[in-house]
């Protein structure tokens, strides 16, 4: 993985990634950076002067031709969002406007041919649904006799794949994904429709599985075989951008994931900030909090943590009464 291999932390300055290819030349550009934050900060203010001082690096960093492909976009993505951030003035909105031909994210459709799933999906999902235990009792009953029906399928991976059960059942939510993904594409007229409940089946099973990799849920269900399973994810991701492409919002997040996967934070923030306005506030400013920590940039991620705490401090009072070692996915 890209993350094993490509990337090393600068030992003088954790905020910055390099590329091993290139780090003995790097190590020759930068003489004068000393360890943690850049310390050459006595004179105005110093996120000003921090701000300056990694805005220069990245600039020597981006003149060595040698650094090319998904390295030179992570700088350039640390190097844009550096560059439109200025200290003290971080608000909950994104730095910048979405870019002009960014497409209006599109909602999951629902696809039930029979109408087999209709009455229940009401109950379980309804505007005013209370579902009971029977309901759910009346979905596993359903789908054990109709275990080809599209709708009730679709209905069983909606009720699996709820925030409240995907650090529980992983493994089922992208199993159940896959065998939609399957029944659609090999049962269904293509049209529209169906090729973007086909696309929302596919992220579903790739969220799935970025979950199993967390680390309380990798505690309870350890991963035996870790190549294996890079494998499988990295299969699943690339079968959903070759059906949806990169860049759309209904996706983003799962984008972003996989960049910080790879240790590609300033990408994954770019990508986020371009995205900010079609996806949910509170995902958006957790994550742009996150990212801005694994870069190690403590200025703007302080900024980043007290927006987030301000908009919602529920959330962050959850955070910090979790256990050790357990982390809040949202997307």
């Amino acid at each position: 993985m890209l993350r094993n291999f490509y990337w090393r932390r600068c030992p003088t300055n954790r905020g910055l990634l390099y590329p091993t290819l290139t780090w003995l030349v790097l190590l020759t550009l930068l003489p004068d950076i000393v360890s943690g934050q850049v310390s050459v900060l006595s004179a105005g203010s110093p996120a000003r002067e921090w701000r300056s001082t990694q805005l220069e690096l990245l600039k020597q960093q981006l003149q060595d031709k040698a650094v090319g492909g998904a390295f030179r976009d992570e700088l350039l993505g640390q190097q844009k969002w550096l560059m439109a951030w200025k200290p003290g003035g971080l608000g909950d909105e994104p730095l910048w406007s979405a870019p002009a031909k960014l497409e209006q994210p599109v909602e999951e459709p629902i696809v039930d041919p029979t109408g087999l799933a209709a009455v229940l999906r009401e109950k379980l999902f309804g505007a005013d649904a209370k579902p009971t235990t029977a309901d759910t009792t009346a979905l596993q009953e359903l789908l054990v006799a109709h275990s080809d029906d599209i709708g009730v399928r679709q209905l069983h991976l909606h009720w699996l794949d709820q925030k409240q059960y995907r650090k529980t059942y992983p493994r089922e939510i992208a199993d159940a994904s896959l065998r939609l993904f399957g029944l659609l594409e090999q049962v269904m007229p293509q049209s529209t429709e169906v090729e973007q409940a086909s696309a929302f089946c596919l992220y579903r099973r790739v969220r799935a599985l970025t979950y199993r990799e967390l680390p309380e849920v990798a505690q309870a269900q350890p991963i035996e075989d870790q190549g294996k399973f890079d494998s499988e994810l990295l299969g699943a991701y690339n079968q959903l951008l070759e059906v949806v492409g990169k860049g759309r919002s209904e996706f983003v997040l799962i984008e972003v994931q996989m960049l910080r996967r790879d240790r590609f934070y300033g990408s994954a923030l770019d990508r986020l900030t371009d995205h900010a306005l079609q996806i949910d506030k509170p995902w958006f400013l957790q994550q742009q909090r996150d990212l801005l920590r694994e870069l190690s940039w403590d200025f703007p991620a302080k900024e980043a943590a007290a927006v987030y705490a301000r908009a919602y401090p529920e959330a962050v009072a959850a955070e910090l009464d979790a256990a050790p070692g357990v982390s809040d996915e949202k997307f």
